[in-house]
């Protein structure tokens, strides 16, 4: 009796299987891929640069930072006073490295983890690609800072000295 013509033979049934083996991770990394944009979170760290010397102005330090935030890169530092005042200073680029275009205002807040402690500031634009913003912070410990652009936040945490 001959074999039916709906049975596959050995090597037909290799080659299946050898597509299925490379096809499938292929579907799922595409699949990753197309949902990355979807998935994408709505929060960035800022990298922190390094300290800021204690200084007139800085007595407790501070930390310089930089990042890119939605479109914006974003350079400056968050320098603390005697008295727990955050003096935050930043320059803001563009993709093609321009400053803004406009006018803009950029929310801050500020947050200390595990306490339920937080105070909004708006950093107004003091040049053109200059911003400043102040904000008394109460006490000392870990704090983070967020600021907005375009529904995404670069988050910097740092530490107030006491």
């Amino acid at each position: 009796m001959a074999p039916s013509s709906s049975t596959p033979d050995h090597s037909t049934r290799s080659a299946r299987l050898v597509a299925l083996a490379l096809g499938i991770p292929f579907l799922l990394i595409l699949a990753v891929l197309m949902a990355m944009p979807f998935m994408a979170g709505d929060e960035t760290t800022l990298q922190a640069d390094g300290p800021v010397p204690t200084q007139a102005g800085a007595e407790l330090g501070g930390v310089r930072f930089s990042g890119t935030v939605h479109q914006w890169s974003v350079a400056g530092s968050v320098m603390i006073d005697d008295q727990r005042e955050a003096q935050l200073i930043f320059q803001l680029r563009g993709p093609d490295g321009s400053p803004p275009r406009q006018a803009m205002r950029v929310p801050i807040t500020f947050s200390m983890p595990g306490h339920d402690m937080s105070l909004s500031v708006t950093a107004e634009q003091t040049g053109h690609d200059r911003f400043t913003a102040t904000a008394p912070l109460p006490m000392s410990g870990s704090w983070q800072m967020h600021m907005t652009f375009s529904d995404v936040t670069g988050v910097l945490p740092f530490d107030v000295r006491g």
